[in-house]
């Protein structure tokens, strides 16, 4: 058990009473969890996690991990392009792979954004999201990575909905 967990544990009990001490394969599973957390973001994680669940219930380690959130300097993290729409369209340029026209790639980071990275946020935080804080997010998590894909994927349900 390390440092961490042992502050996670304590710190947890506090909040749920009937919170029992994990056996050593679970204790060892939330270490490697917190391991890249600071306390104080541990901590943090306890808060929200308690102000945006309904249970009454301890977290699990695959549902805590999405209310952990190294925070780090501004000037880390890389400066985003403005129109991330206009921008994945220039370098499908550049690269010679462009074969959509402009409104799909509005409506694939719209898809991006609103449809993928639903799936990994909760309701209550996606909702509370602004537009830039969406598009941060989803570059952290490399929801762009296969943006082809989505670009056919989008492409293919416009052309199904015109024919209707």
């Amino acid at each position: 058990m390390s440092d961490k967990s042992d502050y996670f544990f304590l710190n947890l009990k506090q909040v749920f009473p009937n919170f029992a001490k994990p056996t050593p394969l679970e204790t060892e599973i939330w270490d490697e969890i917190l391991q890249p957390y600071q306390k104080n973001e541990i901590l943090e994680a306890i808060k929200t996690y308690r102000k945006c669940e309904d249970s009454n219930f301890p977290p699990n380690p695959a549902k805590f991990k999405n209310y952990l959130f190294k925070r780090t300097l501004k000037k880390d993290k890389p400066v985003l392009p403005l129109s991330p729409e206009t921008y994945l369209m220039e370098e499908d340029i550049k690269a010679g792979r462009c074969r959509h026209f402009f409104p799909t790639y509005v409506k694939a980071v719209a898809y991006v954004l609103d449809v993928k990275l639903k799936e990994i946020v909760s309701e209550r935080d996606f909702r509370s999201f602004s537009r830039g804080h969406k598009y941060r997010l989803a570059v952290e998590y490399g929801l762009f990575a296969d943006f082809d894909k989505t670009l056919d994927l989008v492409y293919r349900e416009s052309k199904s909905n015109d024919k209707q």
